[in-house]
């Protein structure tokens, strides 16, 4: 991914914190011709040196067929993402660009067979995502129910060999233009507050 130096994220960290908050990502294979499915991860720091993703997917979808032992595949995690116009810099002339938070995952993809870990990962999944004090609780799903699930998914394990992080929030831009697309974005569609939030959170002022 090209990445220009205002936009980049070099530690490895903010990069898994960018893969946690966003947590939708698309995974693209090329085994059999290029496939891809949008998966949600969890990402285990602990394991190699670059951290494993961790998913799963439906038993129907075929993709996973061409998942071999250590087969190379791509992740891609797209976060905030909005339109910003010319009008909002004040400076002359200017062209329209696109403001944008992703990440995207190169690794070696296992299957995972054992039905002890899958089931692991389906609860710890919804633990993790779900809100905080939701009556709703995985872990006291019925056995026998998770049971008639698990044979539905497929899991696996993407070890990750390189990750590559842009957040391209107008850094390039003197603090005056930047606060001008801030506040237009404030004003805008929730796309575009969205993005405004990603510019307070993740490249201040």
């Amino acid at each position: 991914m090209y990445v220009p130096t205002p936009f980049r994220v070099p530690p490895k960290e903010a990069a898994w914190d960018l893969i946690e908050e966003i947590r939708l990502g698309c995974l693209v294979t090329g085994a059999a011709g290029l496939e891809a499915t949008h998966v949600p991860f969890l990402v285990d720091r602990a394991r190699g040196p670059n951290g494993t993703l961790v998913g799963h997917m439906a038993r129907a979808n075929s993709q996973w067929q061409g998942i071999g032992p250590g087969s190379e595949v791509l992740v891609v995690f797209t976060g905030p993402n909005t339109y910003i116009s010319p009008s909002w810099y004040g400076v002359e002339p200017r062209a329209p660009t696109w403001n944008y938070v992703t990440v995207q995952v190169h690794g070696r993809a296992h299957l995972m067979e054992d039905a002890t870990r899958l089931r692991e990962l389906v609860l710890t999944l919804s633990e993790t995502m779900e809100r905080p004090g939701s009556p709703w609780k995985a872990s006291e799903l019925d056995a026998a129910y998770v049971a008639r699930l698990l044979p539905g998914i497929v899991g696996f394990e993407i070890e990750i060999s390189r990750l590559e992080a842009q957040l391209r929030l107008s850094q390039q831009n003197d603090p005056d233009v930047r606060k001008r697309v801030l506040a237009a974005l404030e004003q805008g569609s929730l796309r575009e507050q969205t993005v405004a939030e990603a510019m307070k959170g993740l490249a201040p002022l």
